[in-house]
């Protein structure tokens, strides 16, 4: 394995824990577009500020005057209409009372103020992490993941300003697409201008999935199942996938739940992606590949077998299993987001 192929894996690792909430991005992964606590802007301010509440609490003698602006903003948490510009200006009121010195808590402000649509802290933002990148172009001998997620940090808040309303292009290029919110933008199209400036693509970014309904997320989610059954080969009917392996329906269900198989629902209607099912060969493929993989999701379990990595050299999963790379596809299920 190749550093980068380790550094993309510790990458997928880290992304898996933080969206399952099991792990709090720091301000620099952060700046670095890592997601929010599970993929949760308010979740992670949650989480940060009692987390600094009970440090500071620790602290010997206590520190009254630095705990009031984080209860403060506690409090505000608890009232579901602080959100978007509101959410921004106690943040920002927070922000204000830190130390000039307490560089971690502001940058961790800054991101959030950024992802709320605040044009000021985009630039900030992309002024950091090309500072960051700069001093490790100075030191380095060839980028690391690090400096590319860097460079996508930068490139992307960069790409979500331009695609403001409020900016005026000075040439005849039109602005980026915009997406709903101001990370996205800053997550694809910065990940999109690194691959095309390098030849290299920094990490997936992990679907926008919910970790406690398991609920897909997307800017276009319908259109983005669809492309995915395309991908797949089209899907086959629950009657036909029985008949063919002999089962029937019910204990088809039964085989399916024990995760077996990737079933989706479409329509009401329960239905299996075609590519699975291309021999026995697949299917005993495909029921190992379930087994050692964390992901529990069918939707995100299509997506990997369906998207390209560079653990894989840049093939799908799918693709290198029918090179007959099984034991690279199997190591690389077993570690996709775990420990």
């Amino acid at each position: 394995m190749t550093d980068r192929m380790a550094e993309i894996r510790a990458y997928n690792t880290r992304q898996g824990h933080i969206l399952a909430g099991r792990a709090l991005p720091s301000a620099d992964e952060l700046l670095r577009l890592m997601p929010f606590y599970e993929d949760s802007l308010r979740e992670d301010v949650l989480e940060w500020v009692k987390g600094e509440i009970a440090r500071l609490e620790r602290l010997d003698p206590l520190e009254c005057r630095a705990l009031l602006p984080f209860r403060g903003l506690l409090n505000d948490l608890e009232d579901s209409n602080v959100v978007g510009a509101k959410l921004a200006q106690r943040i920002y009121m927070l922000m204000l009372a830190l130390p000039e010195d307490e560089h971690e808590g502001r940058l961790r402000c800054s991101v959030y103020r950024a992802a709320l649509g605040h044009r000021a802290s985009m630039i900030a933002l992309a002024c950091n992490a090309a500072a960051a990148l700069a001093a490790s172009a100075e030191t380095s001998p060839e980028p690391t993941l690090v400096d590319l997620t860097l460079a996508w940090a930068a490139l992307g808040w960069l790409a979500a300003l331009a695609a403001d309303g409020t900016f005026v292009p000075l040439s005849d290029h039109p602005r980026p697409e915009r997406l709903e919110a101001s990370v996205d933008i800053a997550l694809w199209h910065g990940r999109a201008i690194v691959r095309f400036l390098t030849g290299e693509a920094p990490p997936k970014v992990l679907l926008r999935q919910n970790y406690r309904d398991d609920a897909i997320q997307h800017h276009d989610v319908a259109e983005y199942k669809q492309w995915l059954i395309r991908q797949a080969g089209g899907v086959v009917e629950e009657g036909i996938v029985a008949d063919w392996l002999g089962m029937s329906p019910p204990e088809l269900r039964r085989y399916t739940e024990g995760g077996d198989l990737i079933a989706i629902d479409m329509d009401g209607r329960t239905v299996y992606p075609a590519f699975q099912l291309k021999n026995p060969t697949s299917v005993l493929d495909v029921r190992k590949i379930l087994s050692i993989m964390p992901i529990g999701s069918p939707w995100m379990r299509l997506e990997w077998f369906l998207t390209p990595d560079s653990v894989l050299d840049g093939e799908t999963p799918w693709e290198a299993l029918c090179a007959g790379r099984r034991e690279g596809v199997f190591d690389c299920a077993r570690s996709h987001g775990t420990d």
